[in-house]
């Protein structure tokens, strides 16, 4: 490292970055890949383990994690990075892999919490419009076209195109796109999403929906309300106190005794007991 000097400005000191000056490392990274899972964090050899067992077909890129939550994959060529983009999408442990390309302003909560790359279909798509600059054109009615999967590169498969889009989420999705071709004709294209993530527009996170949390009061229902009534009822029976009677007087009940030293003792626990 070598001293510069500094520019002093009123507002303190600022320092001034050249092209030149950031060439060798936008260089560096130029090939590197974000990957994020929402909800869900994975460790190193997770990762590891998965990029050599699934990304056989390419030399094992280079594996670096944030703290932010997410990874940087490095890959040795452009080829590579784009072969491993084509054959997308990819689940680890039933955890969606979204894959990103690094850009030297990437911002994790604006780039990753907000617009997503989705892989979209193109059903019964005419084989005219196959293009790239065709495709280019769809994709970018929908977000930023990325790449397209090898069997819509190759034309291995000609019931749908297929493309990867930078997509903003936070907005409705769109789910048809008209097509004018060169001869003024008008086709209604019909766009299909392989998966839509969640997005709540309550606390502006992905992966889920904030539902409104309503108080209800509970109410028996059923064979519930009769058990509810019987219980009432034997707590109202049990709450009852019984009305005993005057000394010396008569109980008019048959076949029953009483014994006055009975009654005495019972009205004095009673009493005692504050009933």
């Amino acid at each position: 490292m070598q001293f510069v000097t500094p520019n002093v400005t009123e507002g303190g000191i600022e320092i001034e970055i050249e092209e030149d000056d950031i060439a060798s490392e936008v260089k560096y990274w130029e090939t590197a890949l974000i990957l994020y899972t929402m909800g869900e964090d994975l460790s190193m050899n997770m990762m590891k383990n998965f990029m050599e067992k699934t990304w056989n077909f390419i030399k094992v890129p280079a594996l670096y994690y944030h703290d932010e939550g997410y990874f940087i994959i490095r890959f040795q060529s452009h080829s590579d990075m784009d072969a491993v983009l084509m054959k997308g999408p990819y689940t680890l442990r039933n955890i969606t892999l979204m894959l990103k390309e690094w850009k030297p302003d990437f911002n994790l909560k604006r780039d990753m919490l907000r617009t997503i790359p989705l892989w979209v279909k193109l059903p019964k798509l005419p084989l005219h419009l196959w293009g790239a600059k065709s495709l280019s054109k769809i994709g970018s009615a929908l977000g930023v076209p990325l790449v397209t999967d090898e069997c819509t590169a190759n034309k291995l498969r000609v019931s749908y195109a297929r493309i990867l889009v930078e997509i903003d989420i936070t907005k409705e999705l769109t789910k048809e796109i008209v097509i004018k071709d060169c001869e003024g004709r008008r086709l209604m294209q019909p766009v299909e999403y392989e998966w839509k993530p969640l997005y709540c527009d309550r606390c502006y996170s992905i992966g889920h929906k904030c539902r409104d949390y309503v108080k209800k009061q509970w109410k028996p229902k059923g064979k519930a309300i009769e058990t509810a009534a019987s219980n009432s009822t034997q707590d109202s029976a049990a709450e009852e106190v019984p009305t005993l009677p005057e000394k010396g007087s008569e109980v008019k009940q048959p076949n029953v005794c009483v014994d006055e030293k009975a009654w005495t003792e019972a009205r004095s626990t009673i009493k005692d007991r504050g009933k």
